[in-house]
């Protein structure tokens, strides 16, 4: 049994005092709660009695609260406020399906498809939400995320859907001025102009990672321009400004339509991209979702 309900057996006195301390006296709040007034009268006391302490000074047309009643106030006030927006989320979530993603997992793949995504769910409203860190979940305002790591998620379940396999890709403009194709080497690479993505708290492999694994180690380059998201990296890569790290399979059907080349070695990580929800099994839109990413894989 948690403490509050062992001591304080009715918790809608609770309620009764919230309403008793904000409108300042006890008929308003009989009034307002649709009690009598003695009724009202009773649940305070019966509160004072279980707390061992006055929380009100009754005068003849007003009950002000004393020293321990204004700081009780101030708790259930605290209390209430998030179990009423608690409530209004739970409210506003009736129905809809929150898929939280990467940008560049839903740039390359839930946007392009999301006609076929919202059939497969049915009647449930979909709505995407976009993180760029980890810590950005931890408000737990979705249903399911998309998200690279090693496995570890605490208090989620998981699916993979597949490894992180890693490439270098550029526009074919960029690859030829450089003499870089498909079996370019690491070294060969690492001559040309990089598109880095900001690596600050990101789970995924940086150009340091895929270079140490070819015993090349990362020099800073001068003026150097850090994008906080994939998609931002793709269009400069695009656009012919530098080689780009590419994960499959989220780029292949642009190096298939020829928008990019890949210009160097595959690397492969410990990590993968999972499909995370709350511990427990899947409910069906999560079965769903898993069901319909696995095919794209």
């Amino acid at each position: 049994m948690r403490a509050l309900v062992e001591r304080i057996d009715r918790l809608q006195r609770l309620a009764v005092f919230e309403a008793a301390a904000r409108t300042g006296s006890f008929t308003a709040a009989a009034r307002e709660l649709g009690m009598t007034q003695p009724a009202v009268t009773r649940q305070v006391r019966a509160l004072e009695q279980r707390l061992g302490a006055e929380l009100f000074r009754r005068t003849s047309n007003r009950s002000d609260l004393t020293d321990i009643g204004h700081r009780l106030s101030s708790h259930v006030n605290a209390g209430f406020d998030v179990i009423e927006s608690g409530l209004q989320e739970l409210a506003d979530h009736a129905g809809t399906f929150v898929v939280a993603s990467h940008p560049g997992i839903a740039q390359q793949w839930l946007v392009p498809r999301i006609d076929d995504l919202h059939t497969a769910l049915g009647d449930l409203e979909l709505r995407l939400r976009f993180f760029d860190r980890d810590a950005e979940l931890e408000a737990g305002d979705h249903d399911v995320a998309i998200r690279v790591g090693a496995g570890d998620f605490p208090g989620q379940s998981r699916h993979l859907l597949f490894d992180e396999v890693v490439v270098p890709v550029a526009s074919p403009a960029l690859a030829a001025e450089h003499g870089l194709s498909e079996s370019s080497t690491a070294a060969d690479v690492y001559q040309a102009p990089f598109v880095h993505m900001d690596d600050d708290d990101r789970p995924w492999m940086t150009w340091a990672d895929w270079l140490g694994r070819f015993g090349i180690a990362l020099r800073r380059q001068p003026g150097r321009v850090l994008f906080n998201n994939y998609p931002m990296v793709l269009q400069q890569a695009l656009a012919g400004r530098g080689i780009a790290l590419g994960w499959r399979p989220l780029i292949d059907e642009l190096v298939e339509g020829d928008a990019l080349v890949v210009v160097g070695p595959e690397v492969r990580s410990d990590r993968g991209y999972y499909v995370t929800w709350r511990a427990g099994p899947p409910e069906p839109p999560v079965e769903t979702l898993i069901a319909w990413l696995t095919a794209l894989a």
